[in-house]
């Protein structure tokens, strides 16, 4: 038990430092982001809305984007080549990645191609609908509610601490970095640190710029519901911490019970009295010496032990109390002889004749039972 708790300590402390090493690519959300939606022609703020509701912006909530998007003046009424910003949840999907999932009704004639552009102006990709959906593509049932998973950006406290709320930007073929950053009144410094190794005029794909709230402030990355890279280190060390001492614990009360446990079975086990300590026949009381030639019961050359306070017994004695340890008095057997009932002197007592001769591991034994303060222990050293 004290080994396989040792090995689980083990286990348990590395398992603890490969979590502290690595990284987790999301723990939660940050409760709100922005998508940067391409007013295509034909499209409506109650469109825009149906296919982006969230909890955020729950369908027909126009006040709630409005609120966002202070050059649009008329709900009924949004211009064409333009882009409105949609409030919408950013969750931590599968702890893999930050994003959304919308649910999208079919429309007849629909295609994943459709679906992300004009549909969702290009905020997801065919590719994004085919992994999280199970129908294959151009054949799409007009019933079907398809899953539109949309990214977005908690922000990146390495890089500031200023912004808090984020926009999921698709790049357009007349996109750059310069022009992106003279629209937000934003360093293209800036915009480039929070998008590492991303070509803003590469046409497609999504960057993440810093947005502004409905008060059109910046609000600070502090103050949204994500939790900083600090925080979540700080929590992994001390969930790490605990989970160690919890382990330590259980493993000293678990080696004090048995080593408890241990001593309990050695002092209230069978009550056979024991004689306390054992000598060979004919050997010094207190005593089992060392020998250059064959005696009786003892081999050569094992090492003397001193047994101390020892009471001797006769094997006239025991061979009487044993009945001449007949088999009717045998009560069990270990590895250097057999175990038999007598009474001696007007006690219980368990006997254990050696039937072989002595050796280094039988001695080993003697004198740890020696050590043991029970009783009695009787034991015979005749061959």
């Amino acid at each position: 038990m004290v080994v396989k708790l040792g090995l689980a300590v083990s286990v348990l402390l590395l398992l603890s430092v490969y979590f502290l090493k690595v990284e987790s690519k999301c723990s939660r959300g940050c409760g709100l982001a922005l998508a940067s939606y391409f007013v295509w022609p034909g499209s409506n703020l109650t469109f825009i809305s149906e296919v982006l509701q969230s909890s955020v912006a729950p369908l027909g909530a126009f006040d709630v984007i409005l609120s966002f998007n202070k050059n649009v003046s008329n709900k009924d009424s949004v211009q064409a080549f333009t882009r409105v910003d949609v409030p919408f949840p950013c969750d931590c999907i599968n702890g893999e990645f930050l994003g959304h999932v919308f649910e999208y009704n079919v429309r007849s004639g629909d295609t994943y191609d459709k679906v992300a552009n004009p549909n969702y102006s290009n905020l997801t990709t065919p590719q994004w609908l085919e992994r999280f959906n199970s129908f294959k593509p151009n054949l799409i049932p007009d019933t079907a509610q398809l899953n539109v998973t949309v990214n977005c950006s908690c922000g990146d406290s390495s890089v500031s601490d200023d912004f808090g709320l984020f926009v999921t930007y698709p790049l357009r073929p007349e996109d750059s970095l310069t022009s992106i950053a003279s629209q937000t009144n934003l360093s293209a410094d800036l915009l480039q640190r929070y998008n590492r190794e991303v070509n803003f005029s590469q046409g497609s794909g999504l960057v993440f710029i810093p947005g502004k709230d409905a008060s059109g402030q910046f609000p600070p990355l502090h103050s949204s519901k994500g939790i900083s890279g600090g925080v979540i280190a700080g929590i992994c060390i001390a969930v790490a911490a605990g989970v160690l001492l919890v382990a330590f614990g259980t493993y000293f009360v678990f080696y004090r019970r048995k080593r408890v446990k241990g001593a309990k079975l050695l002092s209230t086990g069978p009550h056979y009295p024991l004689a306390q300590h054992v000598h060979a026949p004919g050997s010094e009381p207190d005593k089992i010496t060392e020998s250059t030639g064959p005696t009786d019961g003892v081999s050569p050359g094992i090492t003397a032990i001193t047994v101390d306070k020892s009471v001797e017994f006769s094997y006239e004695e025991l061979a009487t109390a044993t009945s001449n340890f007949s088999i009717a008095n045998k009560i069990g057997e270990g590895g250097f002889g057999s175990v038999y009932y007598a009474e001696l002197r007007g006690e219980k007592a368990a006997i254990k004749k050696m039937d072989m001769q002595a050796s280094r591991e039988f001695l080993a034994e003697l004198k740890v039972l020696t050590h043991v303060h029970h009783l009695n222990l009787v034991m015979d050293f005749s061959s």
